[in-house]
């Protein structure tokens, strides 16, 4: 980034909420050039993961409703 795309993207105030000062999904993806991984869990919780988990967990063990 040069130091004016930094300055424009500090001034939009998106990286005072961010871990890290950014967020893929934000103003400031579009200088991100890749990813390892699931898009999801770089962005959060991996929902459908977490839902195939579960299920698979209360298939086994029956205890828990999904």
């Amino acid at each position: 980034m040069t130091e004016q795309e930094i300055w424009d993207y500090v001034t939009t105030g998106d990286p005072l909420d961010k871990a890290g000062a950014y967020g893929i999904q934000g103003v400031c993806g579009k200088f991100i050039r890749g990813i390892r991984g699931d898009y999801n869990n770089v962005v959060g919780l991996p929902i459908a993961r977490l839902y195939q988990e579960l299920k698979g967990f209360c298939c086994t063990y029956g205890k828990i409703r999904v």
